[in-house]
């Protein structure tokens, strides 16, 4: 078992060299007492879980007035089976559309008393990130691209949604669908993200970027053009959560929902008409203008974190070497970029969001 080691100069470097790892039996983490069971993301080994419910019904059911399901997840904890019933209802927005994803984004809701000793204990409902087509695998690496971008965040902060890697045999309770075997992630939950960072979940509306910590939303917007992500925006909440350590102190922004980004690849991904570029492929930086002092402050830290970010990709098992050597292409591309001065005044100064003040 991955123990939780609690002084945090540790639980960074722990952080930091995990990456994907190559993953172990579940039968492997034990329950440390009969009143502690380890958390479910405290470790990055796989769990192999089966969902039975009424599948058909579930993965149909996507419109407004949407309902829970009634499901059980089990998964085997050494020599006995773990299970327990869940309600599982369909979620988002655009993966949500069926012409989109054969199969949705669920919610799982767990019953207290079920889940109490389990991986899932003190949950009282998680996202799970499901395969989005059934019959596709491209679209499975497309979700190990997603959830490593969350790796990736989790190594430059740790405000930031942790995940945890699955693998679902989904069964349809009535006979009407054929089984089928999938990756899916969960995330963690918002208020405790927040809280685990000693912080409170903030839901301010309308905030300008420069109204949150002006280094930590530089960092973000940094990240973010790494990946190739112009699918977010703090003003309208878009893909971005809001923490803060007490109700009236600066916000911190918090991405999450990384699909349309470049390293995702996801075909359906189109950047947005009013920005200026015609394929998601194509890096913009989307945060606001900064001296060079001020985004060399934060290109160092990205230095620095190099090798733990290429580890995390070359370590991963499941994603294809084709995969692995297109996204660190990319990365090879990104510190090109911000090791060129020329170029950090091209992407980084000259086109930089500037703020436009009302007379």
């Amino acid at each position: 078992m991955i123990k939780l080691i609690r002084h945090k100069t540790f639980l960074i470097l722990f952080l930091f060299s995990l990456g994907c790892t190559r993953l172990f039996a579940i039968g492997q983490e034990k329950i440390d007492s009969v009143y502690h069971a380890p958390d479910l993301f405290e470790s990055d080994t796989l769990i192999e879980l089966s969902i039975t419910t009424d599948l058909k019904s579930l993965v149909k059911d996507v419109g407004d007035n949407n309902k829970y399901h009634k499901g059980r997840l089990s998964y085997l904890l050494g020599d006995s089976i773990v299970s327990m019933i869940v309600e599982l209802k369909t979620r988002g927005n655009f993966r949500k559309d069926r012409s989109i994803c054969a199969f949705p984004p669920l919610t799982v809701k767990f019953n207290k008393a079920e889940s109490n000793y389990s991986l899932f204990h003190d949950n009282n409902k998680l996202k799970l990130v499901s395969h989005c087509q059934n019959r596709n695998d491209r679209y499975e690496q497309m979700l190990i691209h997603e959830y490593l971008i969350y790796k990736a965040y989790n190594i430059f902060t740790p405000e930031s949604f942790r995940v945890r890697l699955v693998k679902i045999s989904y069964k349809d309770s009535k006979g009407e669908m054929k089984p089928l075997e999938k990756f899916a992630f969960f995330i963690e939950d918002f208020k405790k993200m927040a809280a685990r960072n000693g912080k409170i979940a903030r839901y301010d509306k309308k905030v300008h970027q420069d109204r949150t910590n002006i280094s930590k939303v530089t960092k973000l917007a940094i990240f973010q053009y790494m990946v190739g992500n112009t699918d977010w925006g703090v003003p309208t909440l878009h893909n971005i959560k809001l923490i803060s350590k007490t109700p009236t102190s600066r916000l911190i922004t918090v991405p999450y929902d990384f699909d349309w980004a470049s390293l995702v690849d996801a075909p359906y991904a189109t950047p947005n008409a009013k920005l200026d570029i015609q394929s998601i492929h194509e890096r913009l930086y989307r945060g606001y203008q900064r001296t060079a002092e001020e985004l060399e402050c934060i290109f160092r830290e990205f230095r620095m974190k190099k090798e733990f970010l290429y580890k995390l990709y070359t370590n991963c098992p499941y994603l294809d070497d084709k995969e692995k050597e297109r996204a660190l292409n990319y990365f090879d591309e990104f510190y090109e970029i911000i090791d060129n001065p020329r170029s950090v005044k091209s992407e980084f100064i000259d086109g930089a969001r500037i703020i436009k003040y009302k007379n």
